[in-house]
């Protein structure tokens, strides 16, 4: 018997699930986003700006849907970095820890932002308790993002863990997390300055030791701040859904029936992904490397030129895998991770 992990029935769309306008630090208006973004071929974008909620939905059309959404950040400003200088600036995110989350409402026009009564909304000048309430909320902790993270939750929101080694997180950072829908696995912008913002470590870190059930995306994280689009277009995620309306892309997002993929121009897309006599099958456009990771250390890879289709048995202890598709460019499409008891 077949089961398919991508359904074959759904249209599949591309998405950028982190941007900025001039509403937070970027520079382009919304609508100019929008229009950059459809011109280049995406058909969904979050303009995530940083602690501002806001419904575009007048952006929308046919052929083109936003997403509710904001990026949260919370900062321990109360002491530095190890590696910070003694006269650094305290006000400085370069030497602070820091957590950075994308929300992502799942209705077009939620309440209100999520979270005002926790250390986001003492940071952020939001908090509407006592002042005994506010200052015991103040302290930095993993358990005071947590509680932001549940808040969220309840709220009705999707939590993604945004660019771990921008913010400077360390292993024990990312493992005390709870309750995060996904981890962005590429921040684009980033990964164009540093390098360093590609993190599939990272994410099969989370597989193992957290949730083999935490999800993966990628985004740009764009702001534009030179009035070009050369750290636009290199993070994509791309969702399969019913049909291009808010409920069908969020009822996708949580069912997990999406990959992502890195790449400005065309990026490598994986066509079917489906199980088949405890074999996976993985169709893709031309590729040069397919990989199959699981856990416990099992690896696996198909190599060759023009690659359309690899095949991965299962193993007889595997717990969970996932399946990235390299092309000739270096640019990579990933799966996220799939038990492999709901493949059987």
């Amino acid at each position: 018997m077949r089961k398919h992990l991508l359904p074959p029935d759904r249209n599949w769309y591309r998405a950028n699930f982190h941007c900025h306008s001039h509403l937070s630090d970027g520079y382009w208006p919304p609508a100019r986003l929008r229009d950059e973004y459809k011109r280049a071929g995406y058909q969904i974008l979050a303009i995530t700006d940083h602690n501002v909620l806001v419904d575009h939905s007048d952006l929308n059309d046919p052929d083109f849907l936003t997403l509710t959404s904001v990026e949260y950040d919370i900062t321990d400003w109360d002491s530095r970095l190890p590696v910070a200088r003694p006269d650094a600036n305290v006000w400085n995110y370069r030497f602070h820890d820091t957590f950075h989350l994308n929300l992502f409402s799942k209705v077009p026009n939620p309440a209100g932002p999520p979270a005002r009564d926790t250390i986001w909304g003492v940071q952020h000048g939001c908090f509407e308790g006592t002042e005994e309430e506010k200052a015991r909320k103040k302290p930095f902790s993993l358990d005071a993002v947590n509680e932001v993270v549940a808040k969220a939750n309840e709220a009705g929101f999707l939590v993604q863990y945004n660019h771990p080694n921008w913010s400077r997180n360390v292993r024990s950072d990312w493992l005390g997390l709870k309750g995060i829908w996904s981890l962005e696995i590429l921040n684009y912008a980033t990964e164009c300055l540093t390098g360093g913002e590609y993190c599939p470590y990272v994410y099969d870190d989370l597989l193992n030791h957290v949730s083999p059930r935490i999800f993966c995306t990628m985004g740009d994280d764009n702001h534009n701040r030179d009035g070009t689009t050369l750290q636009s277009f290199g993070g994509s995620t791309i969702v399969g859904a019913e049909s291009l309306d808010y409920a069908s892309v969020i009822r996708a997002l949580e069912r997990g029936e999406f990959y992502c993929s890195s790449g400005r121009d065309d990026p490598p897309r994986i066509l079917a992904l489906y199980v088949e006599s405890g074999v996976v099958h993985v169709d893709c456009t031309p590729a040069s490397f397919v990989f199959f990771v699981g856990d416990g250390r099992r690896y696996a890879n198909k190599r060759g030129e023009g690659l359309t289709h690899a095949e991965f048995p299962l193993g007889r202890d595997d717990g969970w895998f996932r399946v990235a598709v390299r092309d000739d460019r270096g640019n990579t499409a990933h799966t996220h991770a799939y038990l492999v008891d709901d493949c059987r």
